[in-house]
């Protein structure tokens, strides 16, 4: 397909990369054949980028410049997606509840929720990895909670990864089960190590017409590239994609939500430590990309109490980008002493 060289500063939302855009160092920013948003063409200037190789036929000249501040707009589709998501949760706890009273996975209602995850995923547009990321958690229904981020993430990534759409509900559905095994421990007991793993592997056992590559998902996704994971130390080449997108998203969001609220920051910093060796590379490079560039421009809240939003990330230190709180001062939270950010804020559009 034709492509041209454009200059970053005249990039309009809807411009369609023809090559991927990279940094100094070969680290890929965004990949190609990506739709840009208002929030990419704002992370490629504060990357210094200056241009790009846009398809040809793209609308780059004389068209309105889609300001993030339509706040209509965002707030009726960030709460549409809040509702959907609740909706899951929903769903997958009353499925968890039943398999807790029967012991047996009620695939049919894994399946119908997937279903719905993926319509939830066409609805939401910009909105939904955003949205995840200031979920709130319950501790009432964490594993649900947690069940439901990670198939919605996972969904995600294997969309921009331009899996086919069986992989992509194959994936979330091996999302929804990741866990289950959680709910049959007994909690008077300290469990063994991925004793979780060998619950669920039971029930899958159970269920017939499930297929194979959604209980690889389900039973190798703590396995490690480098053969160091568990529960049979497999190596890369025999951990089935779906393992290794599902762990990667694990990882992450068990980091990011370790309070009853989030903080993806340092979560980005363990898997960026991850990747090289126990992570599938690839794909984890994605994740991050995909995660950080939901996170430009949001509204965080500093220890100190101030508010502001993230304009820069520094190449290899995501937990401490630099912050431009709303009196219009610039804090580099990887130099400022005794500063740290402490949490994602919801977007002001909806704030009652």
């Amino acid at each position: 397909m034709p492509s041209k060289l454009v200059s970053v500063a005249r990039l309009a939302p809807g411009s369609i990369l023809s090559e991927s855009v990279m940094t100094a160092n070969g680290k890929v920013l965004i990949n190609n054949h990506a739709v840009l948003t208002t929030k990419m063409i704002t992370s490629l200037e504060n990357w210094n980028i200056q241009s790009v190789a846009i398809v040809d036929d793209a609308a780059v000249e004389d068209m309105p410049i889609e300001e993030p501040a339509d706040v209509r707009g965002l707030a009726k589709e960030y709460e549409q997606f809040a509702e959907n998501y609740e909706s899951v949760v929903s769903s997958v706890t009353n499925s968890l509840d039943f398999i807790h009273r029967q012991k047996i996975i009620p695939i049919h209602m894994f399946r119908d929720t997937s279903n719905e995850i993926v319509i939830s995923m066409e609805q939401s547009g910009t909105a939904l990895v955003h949205r995840l990321l200031v979920t709130e958690g319950k501790m009432e229904d964490l594993v649900s909670r947690n069940a439901v981020t990670v198939a919605y993430l996972a969904g995600n990534l294997a969309r921009h990864m331009n899996w086919s759409e069986k992989d992509i509900r194959g994936v979330i559905l091996a999302g929804l089960l990741h866990d289950v095994g959680k709910i049959m421990l007994n909690k008077s007991e300290q469990p063994k190590p991925h004793a979780h793993i060998v619950e669920v592997a039971k029930l899958l056992t159970q269920v017939k017409g499930i297929p194979n590559e959604v209980v690889l998902g389900v039973v190798q996704h703590h396995e490690y590239v480098d053969g160091t994971g568990m529960p049979t130390r497999v190596p890369g080449d025999k951990i089935h994609p779906y393992a290794k997108l599902i762990g990667i998203v694990d990882i992450f969001q068990s980091a990011a939500f370790m309070k009853n609220y989030s903080n993806p920051f340092p979560a980005l910093d363990i898997l960026g430590s991850e990747m090289f060796g126990r992570l599938d590379l690839g794909m984890c490079q994605m994740f991050i990309n995909q995660i950080k560039d939901s996170l430009m421009n949001t509204e965080v809240l500093l220890s100190d109490g101030r508010v502001g939003e993230v304009v820069f990330f520094h190449p290899t230190k995501a937990a401490t980008p630099i912050v431009k709180t709303v009196n219009m001062e610039i804090v580099d939270l990887s130099v400022a002493r005794g500063i740290r950010l402490e949490r994602v804020l919801a977007p002001k559009a909806i704030v009652s």
